[in-house]
């Protein structure tokens, strides 16, 4: 869970939510079914759905049984023992360490992203801004250094040149479509706010919502330069990666949403098929 819903509380109900994302209740529903064969919320009869008190996908929990079961049985029907597919699991995943440099207009893009690398692929990423390499300034060490080079779409001919010139792997960073899930629909009935350090992501991200419900509601300020008293102490609160760094160990208040997750699943894909490509071409 991203930390805005708390484990117990109660959901709203299918009708709820359908008027509220203008759906039927029944594929509500069914949604709500997968998510509880997934261990993410409690389906309680004549009481309603809850978020479940020991959700699977819980920071320091293990993956799904099911879905670990269905790996390793398809690696045993493809001749591999567990012990041997594990060890090379391991090697394609962590074999070696890899580089990144990530190309964005903002530092709340570029740290994020960054973080994002760092967090679920063990990639070692550098943000570069896209705006000083137009400069004709010298090749950053870390690009010279990189085994991937990912940038946001704004900056993909840039990127793209940088990487052929180079001779490095390149990516463009595509986003999930549901980037702003059902949780953040459900807290955009109230106060939320966001803290970053560039304007221009406030900006870009005000322009995200602008068809957004309750996309009013969103409460947008600078760290170092707004006052950040102004949060409600039990106000949601969405803080960059960028403005962590800077804030350091300043107290934020309201109620921390920790980052969702950026990447689309095709562009996990094509990062997980180049670690894996340079884990395994020893």
């Amino acid at each position: 869970m991203t930390g805005a819903l708390a484990h117990g509380d109660r959901l709203p109900s299918t009708r709820e939510m359908g008027a509220e994302l203008d759906a039927d209740p029944r594929v509500v529903l069914a949604a709500y079914r997968d998510l509880a064969g997934e261990g993410l919320v409690e389906l309680r009869p004549r009481s309603g759905v809850y978020v479940a008190r020991h959700a699977l996908y819980d920071q320091g929990k293990r993956p799904p049984r099911p879905w670990l079961t269905e790996i390793l049985a398809g690696a045993v029907t493809r001749g591999f023992s567990t012990r041997d597919f594990c060890d090379d699991l391991r090697e394609a995943a962590l074999g070696s360490k890899l580089r990144a440099v990530v190309i964005a207009t903002t530092y709340d893009q570029s740290a994020g992203l960054c973080r994002e690398l760092r967090a679920d692929f063990g990639i070692e990423a550098t943000g570069i801004l896209g705006e000083t390499l137009k400069r004709g300034l010298p090749i950053p060490a870390a690009l010279s250094r990189a085994h991937l080079v990912l940038s946001t779409a704004i900056h993909a001919e840039l990127g793209g040149q940088l990487a052929k010139k180079l001779g490095k792997r390149f990516i463009v960073a595509k986003v999930r479509p549901e980037i702003v899930g059902d949780e953040w629909l459900l807290l955009l009935d109230r106060e939320v706010f966001v803290v970053a350090v560039d304007p221009r992501f406030l900006r870009a991200l005000r322009g995200y919502l602008a068809s957004t419900p309750g996309a009013e509601n969103v409460k947008m300020l600078v760290a170092g330069q707004d006052d950040l008293s102004v949060i409600p102490r039990d106000a949601p609160t969405y803080v960059t990666q960028a403005a962590r760094e800077r804030l350091g160990r300043t107290r934020i208040p309201g109620r921390l949403i920790p980052p969702a997750r950026v990447f689309s699943a095709d562009c996990v894909r094509a990062i997980l098929n180049i670690v894996v490509e340079v884990n395994t071409e020893r």
